[in-house]
C-alpha cells in the first residue's frame, strides 16, 4: 500500500512543477495539479491540506534533488579548488535548468509566512552543513588548514542564494540559463576566499 501512496504524492509534486512552467504559482489551480497528476481532489487532500503545503513539499524534495546533483558532480579525491568549483557548478547548473521552478521556490515560498521561512531555513542549513562537512574532510586530509564552522558556511550559502535571487528576479534572466551559471566564478571565489582567510 505504501508504493501507490508515494506514487500519488510524487505525481502531485511533478504536476505542480509542470504547471508552474506555464503559469505563475498564484495562477495555478487545484484542478491544474490534480489533472496533471491524473488523481482526484480527494487524493490530493489525502496528501496535502492545500496548494501551499504542496509547494512546501516540492521545495523540500527539490532541495534533495539539488543535493544529489551536487554530490554527483565532483570527486572527493579532488583538491579543494576543484571541489569548490564542481560543487557550485552542480548547484547553479540545476537552478539554471529549472528557472521557473526555482523562481517559485525562491519567491513564492518566501511569501508563505512562517511555514515558508522554516522551509528556507531548513534547506539553507542542509547546504551549509554539507559545505562545512566538506571543509572538515579536507582539513582531515591536510588539504585545508581550517574547516568552516556551520555559521560561516551558512553565511556563505545565504550570500550565494541572495546573488541567485537577484539574478532570477529579472525577467530576462528567466529565459537565459547562462545568467545563473555565470555566477559560478563569484560563488567559488567567495568560498575560496572565506576558507583562505579562515586558514590564515
Amino acid at each position: 500500500m505504501t508504493a501507490p501512496a508515494k506514487d500519488h504524492k510524487d505525481r502531485l509534486l511533478s504536476a505542480l512543477e509542470a504547471a508552474m512552467a506555464t503559469k505563475s504559482y498564484r495562477d495555478v489551480t487545484l484542478a491544474d495539479i490534480t489533472c496533471g497528476a491524473k488523481v482526484s481532489r480527494r487524493t490530493f487532500y489525502e496528501h496535502f491540506k492545500n496548494k501551499d503545503e504542496c509547494l512546501l513539499a516540492l521545495a523540500r524534495t527539490t532541495s534533495q534533488r539539488i543535493m544529489k546533483s551536487i554530490i554527483s558532480s565532483y570527486d572527493p579525491a579532488d583538491g579543494w579548488p576543484q571541489t569548490v568549483t564542481k560543487v557550485t557548478s552542480g548547484y547553479l547548473q540545476f537552478i539554471a535548468e529549472h528557472p521557473t521552478l526555482m523562481y517559485a521556490l525562491y519567491v513564492e515560498v518566501a511569501a508563505l509566512g512562517q511555514s515558508g521561512l522554516e522551509i528556507r531555513r531548513e534547506i539553507s542549513q542542509t547546504f551549509a552543513e554539507f559545505l562545512s562537512q566538506q571543509t572538515k574532510l579536507k582539513l582531515a586530509s591536510s588539504a585545508l588548514d581550517h574547516a568552516l564552522t556551520k555559521q560561516e558556511a551558512l553565511a556563505l550559502v545565504a550570500g550565494i542564494n541572495e546573488l541567485i535571487l537577484q539574478t532570477i528576479m529579472g525577467k530576462e534572466s528567466l529565459n537565459e540559463a547562462t545568467a545563473v551559471t555565470q555566477l559560478n566564478d563569484v560563488a567559488s571565489s567567495l568560498i575560496l576566499r572565506m576558507t583562505s582567510h579562515s586558514g590564515a
